[in-house]
């Protein structure tokens, strides 16, 4: 003869996975909409990545910028952001240069993207919107032996966001 009594541990097993199955319907619409709406506030991060080393991409000796590509993001959330108001500038200086050293310093180069231009750098990530440049320095050639290279992004409210500084060897190997 069966047992008329339910198994608790399938039950509960049963249970734990539905509840499971509706928390994470749960997270993907509420990030899905609080990336379509943009309600959840302003970029406030910016995540640079450099090559490693300098470029060569004219053939001709010496290097000619850096690759860069740079994520935009907010604090609490996992997905890259697109970029769709607001200025994004990439800085290249001379030298190492640390951010709280940034305001004693001039740019080598400047490389300037209205929001509206920003189109064409877009690449879709599984982590979300990335941009990819590369920063050639044409006639601005580097004096010293490394570069920093550090992005700003400067949104709505006129308030600049830094990347964090990366400095990269300008001899081409």
């Amino acid at each position: 003869m069966r047992n008329s009594v339910p198994d608790v541990r399938c039950f509960a097993s049963r249970r734990f996975a539905a509840l499971w199955a509706g928390m994470l319907l749960l997270a993907v619409c509420v990030s899905c909409r609080s990336i379509s709406s943009g309600s959840a506030g302003p970029i406030n991060q910016l995540h640079l990545l450099v090559t490693s080393v300098a470029l060569n991409l004219d053939g001709k000796p010496g290097a000619d910028g850096v690759g860069v590509r740079l994520y935009a993001s907010r604090r609490g959330e996992a997905a890259a952001l697109p970029i769709t108001q607001g200025t994004l500038e990439i800085l290249m200086f001379d030298g190492n240069v640390p951010l709280d050293d940034l305001s004693q310093h001039q740019p080598r180069h400047t490389w300037t993207y209205p929001a509206e231009k920003l189109k064409s750098q877009i690449q879709e990530t599984s982590v979300g919107i990335s941009y990819r440049f590369a920063a050639l320095w044409g006639e601005d050639q580097p004096m010293r032996e490394r570069v920093t290279v550090i992005a700003r992004y400067t949104g709505p409210g006129g308030q600049p966001i830094y990347s964090a500084p990366s400095s990269v060897p300008t001899s081409v190997k």
